[in-house]
């Protein structure tokens, strides 16, 4: 297989996975030597996307993870054309309370959300954007790592909270300017 053979798969499986991949799941998919090679190809891909002015990137993440998508100043356009929306507004909402409060139990989820919560929560789990633990009779609901990467936010709460006030401000700002 030629590199340009290697790097043509590589966007295949970033582009199928549509969620972050580690190097190491790159070089058994790709059955390469390692993951110095891995990254080498992600590399070039990502130089290739920059190159020809894309809307879509590759972005290098912690942990030795990478991703393909959509740069972050395209997706209210490619919104419109959308055939369905990846959540729901109200499992959004269910996310956004999850993220803001987190840790929090489930049940204060439910009464903070509605009973439909529990299904939302399901779904998020489904996505893998939370991840539930037990905790006696309850669940304790926080985000994962994939959430934090997905909207470019910091994986600490205190800054993830900051970030996500700033990005409530500027959706209500929106909001209010349609109107």
């Amino acid at each position: 297989m030629t590199e340009s053979d290697k790097i043509a798969e590589l966007e295949a499986i970033l582009y199928a996975a549509s969620r972050p991949m580690g190097l190491t799941d790159i070089v058994s998919r790709l059955r390469l030597e390692n993951e110095v090679e891995a990254d080498k190809l992600v590399t070039e891909l990502q130089d290739h996307y920059i190159e020809d002015d894309s809307a879509l990137e590759i972005v290098k993440l912690p942990q030795d993870r990478v991703v393909l998508q959509l740069k972050p100043e395209f997706t209210k356009q490619a919104g419109r054309y959308s055939l369905k929306p990846l959540l729901n507004e109200g499992a959004l909402r269910t996310l956004s309370y999850v993220a803001y409060h987190q840790p929090v139990e489930q049940t204060d989820i439910a009464s903070a959300r509605g009973s439909q919560a529990y299904k939302h929560l399901n779904q998020l789990d489904e996505m893998g954007l939370i991840k539930r633990e037990r905790n006696g009779r309850t669940y304790v609901v926080r985000t994962t790592q994939d959430f934090a990467d997905y909207l470019g936010l910091s994986t600490e709460r205190t800054q993830m909270r900051r970030q996500l006030r700033s990005i409530f401000r500027k959706l209500e700002v929106d909001e209010m300017e349609k109107k």
